[in-house]
């Protein structure tokens, strides 16, 4: 059909809705435009000349329009010569009432908005308004003085005008209501997609977490039992030390399963747990209170490796080497405070020990590995029992 938008190259709704705007704007204004300047002409109003410049200037766009089949010029003309059109008429025409040209001067404003975007409805905005400002200070009051009372010619030519006008704001409004709706139906439709993509990706990741966790769990039960052929107590305890690593590895995977943020995890709970382990580990047959405490809630995945594999040495160290001297309860305490330029961790024990450290052992070098990997820095000191003060960037 004649009146119908030619097809264009947008694949984008909004680009679409805009260019189908214009396209319906522009012929709205040549179909009715002529109708509202005869009506002018024939009531002997003096402002007809407005009227069909825009008439021809609405022919011209939808002439542009049709040739290029591109809204945005055609918008952006259409946005400067309505303003121009507007003002002219307000400077211009000093007797006549101005009351529907403030409805046009709306209809060029949403027009501008909702076809070119933000700046330039910013921009035609500003302009109108200066417009509007040098009216008030320069016109007004010429055109109180000058304007003639309305009889039934100017009553008819102004419900002509407020109808078209009118017409034109309450099909904008309109297509910003269908663009809105139709964005909000597009949000709820993605959100969905997401929410099941990351439903999906969650299940999976869980999935991976448990496989890797019994896969653990495997290789700790055949460290075990190639445990029970080693007949050398220091390789035996070596043995045991690698399986206790694997778990608190494997300890890490059970806690991701279990949560429902895969990407961290509790860092208190999971100590707590790890200890509880370890003292089952290694069949303690002394009571040792743990106490942890920590202003961390929960812990990503790329720390808390390195920090499982620290508490598990000084733990086992603890359990191994600080309690089989004393009559009195063992006490472990681990206090971590994030202090928002670097992270305090402060492991105490109030055992005595056996035998003093090595400096050389594997146990150490893994802890001074594992803190530089952290960023960080720890020392020792003893005095009624072993602290462990440690230092680390903070954790973000």
């Amino acid at each position: 059909m004649m009146f119908s938008p030619p097809k264009t190259d947008y694949s984008n709704f909004y680009d679409v809705e805009r260019f189908n705007l214009t396209w319906k704007v522009c012929l709205f204004l040549v179909i009715f435009m002529p109708i509202l300047g005869i009506t002018l002409s024939s009531l002997g109003e003096i402002s007809i000349l407005p009227t069909l410049s825009a008439s021809v200037c609405a022919i011209l766009l939808l002439v542009i329009l049709k040739i290029q089949k591109s809204f945005y010029l055609t918008s952006i003309l259409f946005s400067i010569i309505g303003t121009v059109l507007i003002q002219l008429t307000f400077i211009l025409y000093v007797e006549s009432h101005h009351i529907v040209d403030t409805m046009w001067m709306i209809v060029i404003i949403l027009f501008a908005f909702f076809t070119l975007g933000k700046v330039w409805g910013m921009v035609v905005s500003f302009f109108n308004v200066i417009g509007i400002i040098y009216f008030l200070f320069f016109v007004l009051r010429e055109n109180l003085l000058t304007v003639k009372d309305l009889n039934y010619g100017d009553i008819l030519a102004l419900s002509v005008n407020f109808i078209i006008a009118f017409s034109l704001i309450s099909y904008l409004i309109n297509q910003f209501l269908i663009s809105s709706k139709y964005s909000e139906e597009k949000y709820i439709k993605l959100t969905e997609k997401l929410e099941e993509t990351n439903k999906d990706k969650t299940i999976m990741l869980k999935e991976i977490h448990h496989r890797v966790k019994n896969n653990l769990q495997v290789i700790t039960s055949l460290l075990r039992l190639q445990s029970r052929e080693i007949k050398d107590v220091a390789s035996k305890t070596i043995y045991e030390e690698s399986i206790n690593r694997v778990i608190a590895m494997a300890l890490i995977h059970e806690k991701m399963y279990q949560t429902e943020n895969l990407a961290k995890i509790n860092l208190e709970e999971y100590i707590n747990t790890l200890s509880q382990d370890l003292l089952n580990s290694y069949s303690v047959k002394q009571k040792v209170v743990i106490k942890v405490s920590s202003d961390i809630e929960s812990i990503n995945t790329k720390h808390i490796v390195p920090l499982a594999l620290i508490f598990n040495e000084l733990i086992s160290n603890s359990i191994k080497h600080a309690f089989t001297n004393i009559k009195k309860n063992g006490e472990i305490n681990i206090s971590i405070v994030n202090n928002k330029s670097h992270i305090s961790l402060e492991y105490f024990d109030n055992g005595q020990w056996k035998q003093s450290d090595n400096t050389e052992s594997f146990g150490i070098e893994l802890i001074d590995s594992l803190t530089e990997q952290l960023s960080g820095s720890y020392n020792r000191q003893v005095d009624n029992g072993t602290t462990y003060l440690f230092t680390f960037a903070p954790i973000k």
